[in-house]
């Protein structure tokens, strides 16, 4: 083998061997939704969202909806509306969307 072909294996297994040694950060989406009489409640809505393995708040938002990005999982949504509180648990993969809509009246 030249010297030449020598240096490019060389260079395309040290690219290869770092693409392997890369971590992986996949996350999916979550979007989170509150409704009134069947519809988006267009009114704040504070939101928190729990990892449920370790009980850590992985988010939190204040709006009738919200879009977040976590790491796979399962979670619980809490929403709260005035005097009302509703919960939701759901599960994030490594990609894709996932809709959580919780209706507060």
């Amino acid at each position: 083998m030249d010297i030449r072909k020598t240096h490019l294996w060389v260079l395309a297994s040290c690219f290869s061997i770092s693409l392997l040694s890369a971590p992986a950060y996949s996350s999916g989406s979550v979007n989170l939704a509150a409704t009134l009489r069947d519809a988006p409640a267009f009114t704040p809505v504070a939101w928190e969202v729990f990892r449920l393995d370790n009980n850590s708040r992985a988010g939190s938002a204040n709006t009738h909806s919200a879009n977040m990005e976590l790491t796979p999982g399962t979670y619980r949504a809490v929403a709260r509306y005035g005097d009302v509180v509703r919960d939701r648990m759901f599960t994030v993969g490594s990609s894709g969307q996932v809709n959580v809509v919780i209706a507060m009246d």
